[in-house]
């Protein structure tokens, strides 16, 4: 990595900065030079010091923070940083069966980039311009120490463009499966590291996915009537039918029912899972117009808003979701809700949730606030890193 370049930002950009944020927005930059993706040394308007930053002149975000060091980061430093991410998880030794996110892009210092296992198999995706450029370097330094046997290059999201680059997928070594047997929750799940979501699964909701049928069915979910919406492969509906459960598992997407499906029969589990192609919102509409009464249900339904304009209107979807949820819930029941879009806050996620309740008529009470995986740590100075947010509430019992 050559000697970087300097980036002038005005005051606004060097305190968010030297407070800990990652990211300084194209309007807080007043002069800077280089090429996407080098390494630039960040100053304010006194010359004063900031930190080293990736550059991206195209993004919204063109100055993202490598590290807060008086050193240029070159490729040692990325190597042990890496190797560090792994220490964290306790996952610097050979592959297992499960699966995992081994470095979780800007909140740990790796702009734009991610990096997951699944069993033996790696998957890297690149979302800025110096990870594009550094994926190789930084995925291979881990896949040396986890014994990787192959290294997939993810590079198909749609945010890439915004950056300039191109879309695709590309082997970078060895040879990854298209499809990857792996364990999750105890189960024996099928991933597709090509046509998954994000690099395959959504291992952010790992954890959750364990503990469904203690969250959903503290009773007991021998019987009970459990309604999984925007399934994917049934992160939730596999482990609620292992509990007892019988699941409704719905998501529009084809290819991801099929995998769950299979994966069911892998667990001996085809009785208790009823794989449904549909709309979320027209199908609990519907069940609640029917009447239809669920002990659980899951709402984990993809991002409303990813920019903070398209909030108002995510609100709005995630209220009229939630009070059709809430009048199919039965009396007792669990609600176990999701948003993964990071410009919706805590507060008002939680702010539908109750208003869906007093819209449907209904009294609930929070039980529980489930988070992301701890292999997805999030930043006390990136509060953009606490994307996934999670309500648990009861209907009161009749």
């Amino acid at each position: 990595m050559n000697t970087p370049l300097t980036a002038v930002v005005d005051g606004r950009g060097a305190r968010r900065a030297r407070r800990g944020h990652p990211w300084i927005y194209s309007d807080e930059v007043v002069e800077a030079a280089g090429e996407p993706g080098d390494v630039v040394r960040v100053v304010d308007r006194s010359g004063a010091f900031c930190c080293f930053a990736a550059y991206s002149p195209q993004s919204r975000i063109p100055l993202r923070r490598l590290s807060w060091g008086e050193s240029a980061p070159d490729e040692a430093f990325f190597r042990a940083a890496a190797l560090g991410a792994l220490a964290r998880r306790g996952a610097a030794g050979p592959c297992g069966p499960g699966c995992a996110r081994l470095l979780h892009a800007d909140a740990e210092g790796f702009p734009g980039l991610t990096i997951d296992r699944y069993g033996a198999h790696l998957v890297a995706q690149a979302t800025t311009v110096w990870a594009d450029r550094n994926a190789p370097l930084v995925a291979g330094a881990l896949a040396e120490a986890a014994g990787a046997a192959s290294v997939l290059l993810r590079n198909d999201a749609a945010s890439r463009e915004r950056e300039g680059l191109e879309r695709g997928v590309r082997q970078l070594s060895g040879e990854t499966p298209q499809t990857v047997e792996v364990e999750e929750a105890g189960l024996r799940r099928l991933v597709d590291p090509r046509l998954g979501h994000k690099t395959g699964l959504y291992l952010d909701q790992q954890e959750n996915h364990r503990r469904a049928a203690e969250l959903l069915l503290p009773r007991g979910a021998e019987g009970a009537l459990a309604l999984d919406l925007f399934s994917a492969e049934g992160g939730f509906a596999l482990p609620l039918a292992a509990a007892g459960a019988n699941v409704r598992a719905l998501d529009q997407s084809e290819a991801l029912l099929t995998r769950g499906e299979k994966a069911a029969e892998l667990n001996g589990l085809s009785d208790r899972v009823e794989w449904i192609q549909g709309n979320g919102f027209d199908y609990v509409a519907a069940e609640e117009r029917a009447g239809a009464k669920y002990g659980a249900i899951v709402l984990d339904p993809p991002p409303f808003a990813r920019r903070r304009q398209e909030a108002a209107g995510a609100l709005r979807g995630y209220k009229e979701l939630h009070r059709r949820a809430f009048g199919a819930l039965a009396p007792g029941g669990r609600l176990l809700t999701f948003s993964c879009s990071f410009a919706v806050s805590d507060a008002e996620f939680e702010e539908i949730v109750r208003q869906g309740a007093e819209d449907a008529g209904v009294e609930a009470f929070v039980v529980g606030r489930p988070g992301p995986a701890p292999d997805h740590p999030e930043s006390l100075t990136f509060p953009e890193s606490r994307y996934l947010k999670g309500l648990l509430v009861e209907r009161r019992p009749a």
